[in-house]
């Protein structure tokens, strides 16, 4: 039975890279370029209107020298294009925007086109073509041309777009959104929760050291249920692990020891890279998100709208990722358990950040109160609450900080006229 999640995670990092939709393409390309050959086996010459051989030759040529043109010129835009949105937004999103399917199409589209009319150049030279397979090929080239000519206006579209800084917060919080979804609508991964391992369960290290990216739930309970045990989860997606910490608690039937086969294939089920990733943390999407922002209220670059946006952008993907519901069908893993989720914990990761760098930025402050008044009515019980908690430690940080007299006291009025401070609060 295929791991459906393992494949569903694998399948998010293929599409973080940039080769694998040319490489395809470039491969449909070439058996379109060499396949139309066989038209002579099938359909006679008589049923052609006729055909130069030299045509199909100039225009295939006329299309590789161009798209050669085209592909390279794309290449070293969408390269300007990343380094734009590392420097202007954060690295940490530079992986999202190279994802973007749009321009990676645009690539492949052009890359592919490049390949297709090289190979019918050379196919040509062999005289393989007869009349019909000349003519499938030509179809083929004027089929190619046309969709060149639409992904070349796509791409200029996309040319606007790429590497801004809101093109950047667009792609952070749409993969956020997916990644808070799924945690909803299959809570603890289908796992059960419990607080802590049985007192009987033994640890099972880490022998590297850097973030869980991944947990397979599914493999665990496999080798559980094989081994007629019980795994309690103690790395979380996300967390810190080293050879000194537990990946997780392993608990068998007494007189029984796991093997070293065993103990491995618990370890596979845990992906640990040097950085975090977002497929299974969308706490991780917040804080690139903070990030952004941090960046944008720092003195070099002094952009109060940009850090807006992103509290906007925060907060939305709080409302509308936290009111997802359970999936009933989701599958339950009986023999894997982990401790619950906190979503209230996404409040301070979100906007603890951005308000602790606004203290000298009014405006930037009053929409962090009037954002975190949006949670605490539109957000889960536990998260409006964990909104309002925060409101009298950021604003006790931003009179240690030194901020100004009057704007303290406009944010506290701001803050009671909402209802997120007690009438006797400063």
């Amino acid at each position: 039975m295929p791991d459906i999640d393992r494949l569903r995670f694998l399948w998010h990092r293929v599409r973080q890279q940039l080769w694998w939709r040319p490489a395809i393409w470039s491969v449909a390309a070439v058996l379109a370029a060499l396949g139309s050959a066989l038209a002579d086996a099938w359909v006679p010459a008589s049923w052609l209107p006729p055909l130069q051989e030299g045509l199909v030759s100039d225009l295939l040529r006329i299309m590789a020298t161009s798209m050669l043109a085209v592909s390279t010129f794309s290449l070293s835009v969408l390269a300007s294009a990343y380094a734009s949105a590392s420097s202007a937004a954060t690295p940490r999103a530079t992986r999202l925007v190279v994802a973007d399917p749009q321009s990676q199409k645009s690539v492949a589209v052009f890359l592919a086109a490049f390949i297709f009319s090289i190979v019918g150049v050379v196919a040509m030279g062999t005289g393989r073509y007869g009349p019909a397979g000349r003519m499938v090929l030509f179809v083929c080239a004027l089929g190619v041309l046309a969709w060149v000519v639409v992904a070349f206006m796509r791409y200029i579209d996309i040319l606007s777009r790429i590497g801004r800084v809101s093109h950047t917060i667009a792609t952070v919080e749409r993969a956020t959104l997916v990644a808070l979804q799924q945690a909803m609508r299959r809570p603890l991964g289908g796992a059960l929760m419990a607080t802590s391992a049985s007192p009987e369960a033994r640890p099972v290290t880490a022998l590297d050291t850097g973030h869980v990216q991944f947990v397979d739930i599914e493999a665990l309970q496999q080798l559980a249920h094989r081994l007629d045990g019980q795994v309690h989860v103690a790395a979380q997606v996300g967390d810190l692990v080293h050879p000194s910490a537990p990946l997780a608690w392993l608990r068998l039937p007494q007189a029984t020891a796991a093997d070293q086969g065993s103990l491995a294939e618990l370890r596979r089920a845990f992906v640990i890279g040097p950085e975090r990733s977002i497929e299974q943390d969308p706490a991780y999407g917040l804080i690139v998100l903070a990030e952004i922002a941090e960046r944008a209220l720092s003195p070099a670059v002094n952009d109060p709208g940009t850090a807006i946006a992103v509290i906007g952008s925060q907060v939305r993907l709080m409302i509308v990722g936290l009111a997802e519901t359970p999936d009933p069908a989701a599958p339950r893993f009986d023999r894997v358990s982990t401790p619950a989720g906190q979503p209230e914990a996404l409040v301070a990761l979100a906007l603890e950040p951005i308000a602790r760098c606004a203290t000298g930025q009014p405006e930037v402050m009053m929409q962090v109160l009037r954002h975190l008044d949006a949670l605490c009515r539109n957000a889960p019980p536990g998260v409006g609450v964990a909104a309002r908690d925060l409101v009298p430690r950021l604003l006790a940080r931003a009179e240690r900080g030194g901020a100004d007299p009057e704007d303290l006291k406009r944010w506290h009025d701001e803050a009671r006229n909402l209802g997120l401070l007690g009438e006797g609060a400063r």
